[in-house]
């Protein structure tokens, strides 16, 4: 009776565990049977809405005239005033459309939105471009956006390199 009463005890102190997974509803794989949050959540841009914090800009411009090279110039600014951020608020929605907002939430830009592996790429319709996401959780992101291009004007060749660093937190 002792070793059925021992085999019982034990039955039931190890089936009376939590089932552990996603508890976070706004997560893509949100378990709604999990009873215990295992920190597995996995986040989409969708849900919410963004406000960007800061972008951080650095880069290089050169200017030659043929093989003399004129100017050489670099520079990295970190831009926090919310007037001058932009896009100030993005809202994403499931349909893969996007409304971007400026600071007095007056719409600036309506477009579509998708995600490849670790590159989002936003569509405004006459531009579009594509970002590296760094990182993407719960209330915050990171996005990168890197620019090179090369022009001539009047003789000169101007090439520039610029990497934009957008951090964004998600509202409710």
């Amino acid at each position: 009776m002792k070793r059925c009463l021992l085999i019982l005890c034990v039955f039931v102190l190890f089936s009376c565990k939590k089932e552990q997974g996603c508890t976070d509803q706004i997560a893509i794989n949100f378990n709604s049977t999990a009873e215990e949050d295992d920190g597995s959540c996995i986040y989409s841009f969708v849900g919410g809405y963004w406000i960007t914090q800061s972008i951080t800009t650095e880069g290089s411009i050169l200017t030659s005239a043929g093989s003399t090279i004129v100017s050489d110039s670099s520079f990295n600014f970190t831009e926090t005033n919310p007037d001058s951020l932009s896009p100030y608020r993005i809202d994403f929605f499931n349909n893969n459309t996007f409304f971007e907002f400026d600071i007095s939430n007056d719409t600036v830009d309506i477009g579509d939105w998708s995600v490849n592996g670790n590159q989002l790429t936003i569509d405004h319709g006459d531009t579009s471009s594509t970002l590296l996401i760094q990182s993407l959780e719960r209330d915050n992101t990171v996005l990168i956006e890197n620019i090179s291009e090369t022009s001539s004007f009047m003789g000169l060749t101007i090439s520039y390199n610029i990497t934009r660093t957008f951090n964004s937190r998600r509202q409710f």
